[in-house]
């Protein structure tokens, strides 16, 4: 089917040519310009054979070099004539009608193609005889083609007049090796500022009245983890508030929120949860604080300062929406300081006494839920005993989040602190305090 289609489209462009050349001088090349087509026949012929020795596959078509003669200019051949008038016909190529070339294989499908060929010229010799411009015996005298095909043929890059290079190295651009070593630091932060809505119990240690208020809040981690054994997280905290108060005819505007603390925690792998830790919390505050219509200062900046230093085991535990730790140890120091002399005596400090110093145990827990999609919970639980005295609070802050910059967060603050009588409630005679705050304000994380 192949070779008949080949045929018919061969003879069309044939027949067409035909009507083109009639009008034209018939040219005979001389022997220079015969010379140059056996040389590109040759080497056209070499590289197909090449190619399909060199190739696996049943294709006749592609890969066989028996057509070049379709394409050759108008020659005269002797099979064809020989396969027409003579009474027995066998496949040759021009110049040899006994040898054929040793990639030709007697009664494989190229002896139909050489024959379908044959029949081609002669209705070409009949019909077109103005196109036939050479004789086989012109070949021949020019050098002939060869009888075997030989590696030492010119390439085919020389088939055509003009050499045409074609890079086909592919274009990639040169890749370039940077070696960098891994950033084990994580940063994380939380901006928000809030308005809110405060209550305080009366025996609140601080000192403070309910109000509403304007707050700004600051959360910063630098964490560091190596994935092998060490792990080192620092988080500092910032809140700042300040209110207005109708009941408070001596200060139009003070500080009710206060706070600065830095926790530093650096721990060595035990097993896949637990970790040898070495914690450091140290926490005071930005500004004065009074009671209300008074100008008595309740609380300063590093009035008090508190520094306490743990030594123990922290247990940590990741989950989908959980995240916490919990710090342990079984003795701790306990740092206290008033730099304002009259404050000296209060929280918990003995009178004229400007120092506290304690041992203890001490427990930290701090854990992240996020309860919903839009709900999360953060807490802090501290505990300190000097077997004497306790301190135990516990911090929750719930956010709700409205959209990327909007939410609105509630505080809730118990806490109970013994160390001094001042913390006791009149009412109750309990040191049970409470702290409660609600916002809604602009927010901003990364």
């Amino acid at each position: 089917m192949g070779i008949r289609f080949f045929s018919i489209v061969t003879l069309f462009f044939l027949c067409c040519t035909s009507g083109m050349a009639r009008n034209r001088r018939v040219h005979v090349p001389d022997s220079l310009s015969i010379n140059n087509v056996m040389q590109k026949y040759n080497a056209l012929l070499n590289a197909l054979v090449l190619k399909m020795n060199g190739t696996s596959t049943d294709s006749t078509v592609k890969f066989t070099p028996y057509y070049y003669r379709l394409f050759a200019p108008g020659t005269l051949y002797k099979a064809p004539l020989t396969q027409t008038f003579g009474i027995v016909w066998s496949p040759s190529f021009p110049g040899s009608t006994e040898d054929v070339p040793a990639s030709f294989e007697r009664g494989d499908s190229c002896i139909s193609i050489l024959s379908e060929e044959n029949g081609i010229f002669m209705r070409a010799y009949v019909e077109t005889p103005q196109l036939i411009h050479a004789t086989e015996d012109d070949l021949n005298q020019a050098g002939g083609l060869p009888k075997d095909v030989l590696p030492e043929l010119p390439p085919v890059t020389h088939l055509v007049e003009n050499d045409v290079n074609v890079d086909f190295t592919p274009e990639v651009d040169p890749v370039r090796l940077v070696v960098r070593r891994p950033n084990f630091w994580r940063f994380k932060g939380d901006y928000s500022f809030q308005l809110t809505q405060n209550y305080f119990s009366e025996n609140w240690y601080q000192g403070e009245n309910n109000n509403y208020t304007m707050l700004a809040l600051v959360s910063m981690e630098a964490n560091f983890n190596n994935k092998q054994k060490i792990q080192w997280d620092n988080h500092l905290e910032m809140r700042l508030g300040f209110q207005t108060s109708k009941t408070d005819e001596v200060h139009k505007v003070k500080t009710n929120d206060d706070l600065l603390r830095f926790t530093t925690k650096i721990g060595y792998k035990a097993t896949q949860y637990w970790f040898y830790t070495l914690q450091v919390q140290a926490y005071t505050q930005f500004y004065p604080t009074y009671n209300a219509n008074s100008n008595v200062v309740a609380s300063d900046f590093m009035s008090p300062f508190n520094l306490v230093v743990s030594l123990g085991m922290d247990y940590k535990l990741e989950l989908a929406h959980f995240k916490g730790s919990a710090n342990l140890s079984p003795i701790a120091y306990n740092f206290r300081s008033v730099s304002r002399p009259s404050l000296f005596g209060n929280f918990g400090l003995e009178a004229e006494k400007g120092i506290y110093n304690n041992f203890g145990p001490n427990i930290t827990v701090n854990y992240s839920w996020e309860i919903w999609k839009n709900v999360k919970w953060d807490a802090r639980i501290y505990w300190f005993s000097n077997l004497k005295t306790t301190d135990i609070e516990w911090e929750n802050t719930f956010t709700f989040t409205i959209n990327k910059f909007l939410n609105s967060k509630l505080f809730l603050y118990p806490r109970i602190d013994d160390s001094s009588e001042s913390y006791r409630s009149e009412g109750k005679g309990s040191y049970f305090m409470f702290k409660e705050w609600f916002s809604l304000g602009v927010n901003y994380a990364f």
